[in-house]
Order: structure tokens, then C-alpha cells, then sequence
């Protein structure tokens, strides 16, 4: 068995009305649906956090958290 990606989630920082940072959270299930949804450049979403999961050679779940600092101000 090879290692294979289940899903996963996006977690974007951005303001809401009241100029508070809120986290706003897009699944995926494939690498070129992340890669798709990471690609529009926009100082409204900006990506914070993107968590993998899925299956390692022996079939046991595995996840993968990619965390990431914005020097942008929003």
C-alpha cells in the first residue's frame, strides 16, 4: 500500500465586520484542489493553517499540520 491523502482543511485568517480576525475554515480532498484554492492572491484571506490527512504505507492515519506566519497586515 502507498500513502495516500484522505482530505483536508484550510484555516484562512481575515477580518470580519467588526474589523475582528476570524478563522474561516475550506476542505479539500486532493493536493491540486489545495493547491487551487491556495492560489488567488487576496489580502481579505490569508492562508493561516493547512492540515493533511490521510494513510501511511500500512494503512494507519496520519496527519500533517502546516502552520504559517503573515507578515501582512490586514
Amino acid at each position: 500500500m502507498t500513502a495516500k491523502v484522505i482530505e483536508g482543511t484550510i484555516i484562512f485568517r481575515t477580518r470580519a465586520a467588526s474589523r475582528q480576525l476570524v478563522e474561516v475554515e475550506e476542505t479539500f480532498t486532493s493536493l491540486d484542489e489545495l493547491f487551487t484554492r491556495c492560489l488567488p492572491l487576496s489580502n481579505e484571506k490569508l492562508v493561516d493553517r493547512i492540515i493533511i490527512r490521510g494513510i501511511d504505507e500500512n494503512g494507519n492515519p496520519r496527519q500533517l499540520t502546516l502552520v504559517f506566519e503573515s507578515v501582512t497586515v490586514l
